[in-house]
């Protein structure tokens, strides 16, 4: 029986490492996937190597620090120079991360894109989905609001140039979305202004 049990052992570590680089590659195609569709940039074949030269060609990778935090911030290289920063949280069930995108004066959400998330499917995984999304763009970012009510997902006036609707039957995750996205927000900000001496 031990022999037994080694040689699956031996089986299942075998197929682990040798399958590795294959995951390894997908993960990077889905974040140049996702990157691609999140800045709307052209990709000339719909294969990896399509995405990383699109993402090589238009895109800078940084990293800001402040206060032992680190941000990531990938910037276009050209017009219209968005800019998008990489935000995380806690989500109802489990870690949610994304990239959201604003313009170069950082007043305006041009796109968001979901890369991670666990919701529960047909509630809060719906945040992935293109009509939740499309709700950000042209949305506001009132810098000179408390943290929290940077952007807001939820009820309210339909005025509100911040606000988005929330997801129906999923409260808590589209909570957590905007505390995310305000908290991640707020970081960015801060590591910004503190590098260009605002």
């Amino acid at each position: 029986m031990g022999i037994v049990s080694s040689l699956l052992g031996i089986s299942i570590a075998s197929v682990y490492y040798t399958s590795l680089p294959i995951v390894k590659a997908n993960e990077v195609l889905f974040l140049n996937r996702a990157i691609c569709t999140v800045f709307d940039l052209p990709v000339a074949s719909d294969n990896a190597a399509g995405y990383e030269k699109a993402v090589e060609e238009n895109i800078v990778r940084d990293t800001l620090r402040h206060d032992g935090e680190s941000i990531i911030t990938l910037t276009q290289k050209s017009a219209p120079y968005t800019v998008g920063i990489v935000f995380s949280g806690v989500g109802f069930w489990d870690r949610i991360e994304g990239i959201i995108t604003v313009t170069k004066d950082l007043s305006t959400i041009s796109g968001i894109y979901f890369t991670e998330q666990h919701e529960t499917p047909g509630l809060g995984a719906r945040i992935e989905e293109e009509w939740f999304r499309s709700q950000f763009k042209g949305r506001k970012i009132l810098w000179e609001n408390p943290i929290g009510k940077r952007i807001i997902i939820g009820a309210g006036d339909k005025t509100q140039v911040n606000r988005v609707d929330a997801i129906t039957g999923a409260t808590q995750t589209s909570m957590a979305v905007m505390k995310s996205l305000n908290r991640s927000l707020a970081s960015f900000k801060n590591a910004h202004d503190s590098k260009n001496g605002l």
